[in-house]
């Protein structure tokens, strides 16, 4: 009866190790990719510039910060062209869930509800087409020089 509850015990702890090790292994695995630069979600910080739309939907931002206002069903401003070094804020103004996501894999946030936020900072120049993953048709571009 000794050998049968040792037995016992000793499975227990190597499947809780196991699990450990599996959840460690996940949760790393998720957190680091060099090939993938991830923002983040930030539901209080309102305090980045917030540039306006002028005329056909797109700003020149010469300002070190701006935002993306996500409102009925669309990115405002969709085109925007900002300097290297800039950091981008979208904001959830809409009354559902959005989730912003590179065309290419440079940037992806987690599901914005209502009123939280999502920052990238844009350090190599390019052209950046994103999308809303919950909505495709939703699309927006980034021009950074």
């Amino acid at each position: 009866m000794y050998r049968k509850t040792n037995r016992g015990l000793l499975a227990l702890i190597i499947i809780i190790i196991i699990i450990i090790v599996a959840g460690v292994y996940l949760y790393y695995a998720q957190s680091y990719n060099p090939n993938v630069q991830t923002g983040m979600n930030n539901s209080t910080n309102q305090s980045l510039v917030n540039n306006t739309s002028i005329g056909n939907n797109s700003t020149n931002v010469t300002s070190a910060a701006t935002t993306i206002s996500i409102g009925n069903m669309a990115f405002n401003p969709n085109k925007i062209t900002v300097k290297s070094g800039t950091n981008v804020q979208w904001i959830n103004n809409d009354n559902t869930q959005h989730q912003i996501v590179s065309d290419t894999g440079a940037f992806q946030s987690t599901i914005l509800n209502p009123g939280d936020s999502y920052n990238f900072f844009f350090a190599k120049t390019g052209i950046y087409g994103y999308h809303d993953a919950l909505n495709s048709t939703i699309t927006g571009t980034i021009i950074v020089q």
